[in-house]
């Protein structure tokens, strides 16, 4: 996964790999750096035990776990009401899109959690993903579909309003404006559903 990773990365000069660690050990002490933003853990890592990891986690830190970003190649994974009791930063599957990975990461690393359901869906087995119907898309005005692709690269309030020369509480507006036609309840679900129905390869101007 190391080098997966470092391929996907290096064309992102805002993210940095700095190691990789191989065991549970390992990832803990990653974990308790102070320094590291985000700490993308393969669950296929047979070698990792990522429940105890969250739960060590937990213990030896208050936002250690929430800077856990976890792959899975598996949609029905238990992990996933674990994650949300815990706390962590996040659960995606490890086939989606290299930039979707990249804007999980910097979602995570901006204090916001990736893929995880809401506590009132803790219980459930299996996930449940976003879903949207063109035609709510549809609702969505130019300057909405804007941000929403813009949100989808990762994008804070701050640099979305650079982007667009708008104020950051325009920002915020649209945001908010686009959460609710859609039916969605936070950004990262707007990331997903952006990812989902191809907004992000949409060309646009104004």
């Amino acid at each position: 996964m190391h080098a997966g990773l470092a391929y996907v990365l290096r064309g992102y000069p805002d993210l940095v790999l700095v190691g990789s660690a191989r065991d549970s050990p390992t990832a803990l002490d990653a974990m308790l750096d102070a320094s590291l933003d985000v700490l993308v853990v393969n669950t296929a890592c047979r070698s990792i035990d990522v429940v105890q990891l969250m739960h060590r986690a937990v213990h030896h830190s208050d936002a250690g776990v929430s800077r856990m970003l976890l792959l899975t190649n598996d949609p029905d994974t238990p992990l996933y009401p674990e994650a949300d009791k815990l706390g962590a930063g996040g659960v995606i599957l490890a086939c989606e899109a290299p930039e979707f990975l990249v804007s999980a990461i910097r979602l995570v690393a901006g204090g916001y959690r990736v893929g995880v359901p809401h506590k009132s869906e803790a219980n459930r087995a299996t996930p449940r993903r976003p879903s949207v119907r063109n035609s709510a898309l549809d609702l969505l005005t130019l300057r909405e579909r804007q941000v929403l692709t813009l949100l989808a690269r990762g994008m804070r309030n701050a640099e979305i309003a650079g982007e667009l020369v708008v104020s950051e509480s325009t920002v915020k507006t649209h945001v908010q404006n686009l959460l609710i036609k859609l039916g969605l309840r936070n950004r990262a679900s707007a990331v997903a559903v952006a990812y989902e129905s191809g907004i992000t390869r949409a060309q646009w101007s104004g």
